[in-house]
């Protein structure tokens, strides 16, 4: 994100308030004599009060980094379009009123549509919808539901998922905040058995019936105003029917083994998660500026009373850069991951999942078998899971437009990068399995969310 102009200004000054960041306080010193909120109609008061960093009565420089992030936790609450602050003379020398100008934006949002069809299954159906401020409360509830007909793979049938959650940011004007999870997934997964890599026909591969029903709790921790760390715990139950000995025939007529990640009848994982994450875009809808860190660090063990023991890391980092002004931006994307042990299948990287050209997972249900391009001839596509991933993108933004509701606004954008992806299964390799990602398309933030009409949206909702 290009980095914000902080607030700063003297009593009776002009009304906005800028400080670059990072710069030490400066400036006189004021008392917050009174806050004043206006604009929200939907949302309580209390919760855009809590999320300030400063109080009344609180005594700062004018130049207080405090005041600086003031504005950015505001809009991470996610309830606003705009967040303006400003100071007003207050009562006496030296004492000012911190007032703050929201635009609200719909809460109601829109997450997901699942649609599509692929080579190996004729269509799959579903939303995911959540309201993240639930009559102003400052709740999140949420839900998702997909439903996929019978997969055109030996043993294949119909599936279905559908997840639940709920969370408050913050309980009691606390800087803790909770939040939960359930879901359900009754799924035929489709696996290569015999073939060549970059063949799609569903007659290849079979089909993994299991399902998966857990629940998750966990609290969120507000480190800094711009910073939180989560803790979650989770138990899963896991019922498949997973062949004795499941082997792939090469299209030379060798065989090898295939270490499909489930064990067979029932089975528990248990896992406990810790999450971090720092974001300082000013827009974090259609950045323009800033950046953003986020990592998740998961360990499941027998210890904890499951059947799984592994071990996992995803990080990703993110920055945007304005060039020139705002209206152009370009943002670098890191994300990198690994999986140590014997984590269920569900829980490796999915190479849907990382490139954008091919069929995401829905609901955690692979949907597609075709595999991606292998541009680079690295044979990336042999096995669509592995243990160790990461992708490096860089994206091009042009804004279009800003404006009110229904759709407040629009970029147009162009992406381009690489991704790896290692299994446990592929065969030595001396080449790094690597493949390129491209995509292009317009991206719209809505009153009920985020869409993005795109070249690999549309790819992977169809067979080729």
């Amino acid at each position: 994100m290009a980095w914000l102009a902080a607030l700063a200004a003297i009593a009776g000054g002009p009304p906005a308030i800028a400080q670059p960041a990072g710069e030490a306080p400066f400036g006189p010193r004021i008392v917050i004599e009174a806050i004043e909120v206006h604009g929200n109609t939907v949302t309580a008061e209390r919760l855009i009060r809590r999320a300030l960093p400063v109080r009344p009565g609180d005594e700062v420089y004018a130049g207080d980094p405090r005041l600086r992030d003031a504005r950015l936790r505001v809009l991470a609450l996610g309830y606003f379009r705009s967040v303006e602050l400003s100071l007003r003379r207050g009562s006496a020398r030296g004492r000012v009123v911190l007032v703050v100008d929201v635009q609200e934006r719909g809460t109601l949002v829109l997450n997901h549509i699942f649609l599509g069809t692929s080579e190996a299954v004729p269509y799959w159906a579903g939303v995911d919808l959540g309201d993240r401020n639930a009559a102003g409360t400052g709740v999140e509830v949420g839900g998702g539901f997909v439903w996929a007909g019978a997969a055109d793979v030996p043993g294949g049938d119909r599936q279905l998922a559908a997840s639940l959650r709920v969370g408050a940011a913050a309980i009691a004007g606390s800087r803790l905040g909770a939040h939960g999870a359930a879901w359900y997934a009754d799924a035929t997964e489709p696996y290569r058995v015999r073939g060549a890599s970059d063949d799609a026909d569903p007659a290849l591969f079979a089909a993994l019936p299991y399902t998966r029903a857990g629940v998750a709790a966990g609290a969120l921790v507000d480190l800094t105003a711009l910073s939180a760390l989560t803790v979650d715990a989770g138990v899963e139950r896991i019922d498949a029917d997973v062949p004795a000995a499941p082997v792939r025939t090469e299209p030379d007529g060798t065989t090898r083994p295939i270490d499909l990640g489930l064990r067979d009848g029932v089975s528990y994982q248990t896992s406990l998660t810790v999450g971090f994450d720092r974001d300082t875009r000013p827009d974090p809808i259609l950045p323009y500026g800033g950046y953003r860190i986020t990592a998740l660090g998961r360990i499941a063990s027998t210890a904890l009373g499951g059947d799984y023991d592994y071990a996992s890391l995803l990080a990703r980092y993110e920055r945007w850069f304005p060039v020139g002004s705002v209206r152009h931006v370009v943002s670098v994307h890191v994300t990198g991951g690994v999986v140590v042990g014997d984590a269920p299948r569900f829980e490796r990287f999915y190479a849907g999942d990382l490139n954008r050209l091919l069929t995401p997972r829905a609901l955690g249900l692979v949907l597609s078998t075709r595999p991606t391009l292998d541009v680079f001839g690295t044979s990336v596509d042999d096995d669509p899971f592995g243990d160790v991933a990461a992708v490096v993108e860089v994206q091009y933004a042009r804004r279009l437009f800003r404006r009110g509701a229904p759709i407040y606004g629009g970029d147009l954008f162009v992406t381009a990068g690489v991704f790896a992806l290692a299994g446990r299964d592929q065969p030595d390799r001396s080449a790094l399995p690597v493949d390129a990602i491209v995509d292009a398309g317009l991206r719209l933030d809505t009153e009920i969310g985020i869409f993005e009409l795109t070249v690999g949206n549309g790819l992977g909702r169809v067979p080729l």
